[in-house]
């Protein structure tokens, strides 16, 4: 129980209430006025979305996070294209839209912290330069909202 108390309380308040505030914004644009009942497994996939990382991190003792790497970043990205165009689950596509975000708030913290992502490049044989790196962040944030058009489009 403690580890679930400290990665609740590890994850910053502004990640959680960005994640369901985008959810649940997607889910008006898409559903209208009308949700399916299956919109709260696209909400409680969200939720577990926050923390699934974190959680993950804690329970496996990984460090260095395997999670805050490019390598992950370009499988990942992949990954939930394939899921949001595949899945018929709403509580998959609500994780993946969560699991998403957070890896973008991560790294847009760590490029404020330190103005770069050299620990997310570690695992690349050569350091990348600092432009190098925020074309990576902005291509995966552009990746992120037109996966976010596609699950709007898609019927």
């Amino acid at each position: 129980m403690d580890k679930v108390l400290a990665i609740v309380k590890r994850k910053p308040p502004l990640f959680l209430f960005l994640s369901l505030g985008y959810l649940f914004v997607v889910g008006l644009i898409k559903w209208q006025i009308h949700p399916p009942i299956g919109a709260l497994w696209f909400l409680v996939g969200g939720a577990i979305g926050v923390y699934l990382l974190d959680g993950a991190e804690v329970f496996f003792a990984l460090s260095p996070s395997p999670f805050r790497s490019i390598v992950f970043v370009a499988a990942f990205a992949l990954v939930s294209l394939f899921v949001l165009t595949s899945s018929g689950s709403l509580l998959a596509q609500g994780l993946v839209f969560s699991l998403y975000l957070t890896l973008i708030l991560w790294q847009a913290g760590q490029w404020q912290m330190s103005g770069n992502l050299n620990d997310w490049y570690r695992m690349v044989a050569a350091p990348a330069s600092p432009t190098t790196q925020r074309w990576g962040l902005i291509l995966f944030a552009v990746l992120f909202f037109v996966e976010t058009f596609l699950f709007l489009a898609w019927a």
